[in-house]
């Protein structure tokens, strides 16, 4: 359900609390802190910091989310309205809790600004439980990506707020963007693993099934043939001849008419 805070606007998930909401962060966290949502900012930073090097200050710095942040894998995403450079990174941490500790997995999207010699940046933590990340990995990016800072002294500068965002003259068109924003940005991130998964499953195929698929060199549709030989040839007239020695070669110079396959 869309909530309208003090300084955000936001999805909030059936059942989950407001932990905290100011100028600089929100925090949205789940029943039995399974899962949590995190969104903070910076401006007029005195240092240029791409992406990523903005979310590793940001989580391990200064909001010291855990002593063992680890980032894995990254990629370029667009940015939102007012940044020029965003990124996605797999993330991995430990909390510490009243039973021991606790392995968290999440994504982290980081949005920086570079402006007369100043960064400005955000991060949207999108996190749970390791066992609980996989029930929470298809949706709780999403939603964490609808969370946008409307307040007069967004991240804690108004004038850059002002000059990055235009909130405060036009709040209903950034609200648009960041939300179009949003949703292409989570439509990209799981096109891009679903294309991942896709490629496993293509290289894994061949490794569990012993067959894979070929071109035919004539141009007609894709065959499924053992991966075993190490060459196959094709006749014109729909013949196969195949051998574990990659020079066998059957032309003559009576019957030429034989393609080898690519594989």
């Amino acid at each position: 359900m869309e909530q309208q805070g003090r300084q955000f606007r936001f999805e909030l998930p059936d059942g989950w609390t407001v932990g905290e909401e100011g100028p600089h962060a929100l925090v949205l966290r789940a029943p039995g802190d399974v899962a949590a949502i995190v969104v903070f900012g910076l401006t007029g930073l005195m240092m240029p910091l791409d992406p990523l090097q903005f979310a590793v200050h940001a989580l391990r710095d200064v909001m010291r989310l855990a002593p063992d942040v680890r980032f894995g894998a990254v990629g370029p995403i667009a940015p939102r309205p007012g940044y020029g450079a965003a990124a996605v990174a797999e993330v991995a941490y430990t909390v510490m809790s009243p039973l021991g500790p606790v392995p968290c997995l999440g994504l982290v999207f980081s949005n920086v600004a570079i402006t007369y010699g100043a960064c400005s940046g955000v991060i949207t933590l999108a996190s749970a439980r390791a066992e609980a990340w996989p029930a929470h990995a298809s949706w709780l990016p999403a939603a964490a990506l609808q969370a946008v800072n409307v307040g007069p002294n967004a991240y804690g500068s108004t004038a850059m707020a002002a000059q990055m965002h235009g909130i405060a003259a036009r709040e209903g068109q950034v609200l648009a963007e960041h939300r179009a924003w949003s949703q292409a940005t989570w439509a990209a991130v799981a096109r891009q693993r679903a294309d991942v998964d896709a490629r496993q499953r293509d290289a894994l195929g061949p490794m569990l099934t012993g067959q894979q698929w070929d071109a035919d060199p004539f141009g007609g549709p894709a065959v499924r043939r053992s991966s075993t030989p190490r060459v196959v040839w094709v006749h014109r007239d729909g013949r196969e001849v195949s051998s574990d020695d990659p020079s066998f070669d059957p032309r003559t110079p009576m019957d030429a008419d034989w393609r080898r396959v690519d594989r």
